[in-house]
């Protein structure tokens, strides 16, 4: 339990700073996408709901 929080402590900045820039880009593809209208970004399972 110990090695989990030392793990955690050392590298949350690190996982939150990746989860943001993952979220930003999947945001600007799904944009470009949609102002383009470039059909295969559309057609991603990630995108078609």
């Amino acid at each position: 339990m110990q090695k989990i929080k030392n793990f955690l402590k050392k590298n949350l900045n690190i996982m939150v700073l990746s989860i943001i820039l993952i979220y930003m880009l999947l945001l600007g593809l799904g944009t470009i996408g949609e102002l383009f209208k470039i059909n295969w970004i559309l057609k991603l399972p990630l995108f078609n709901v």
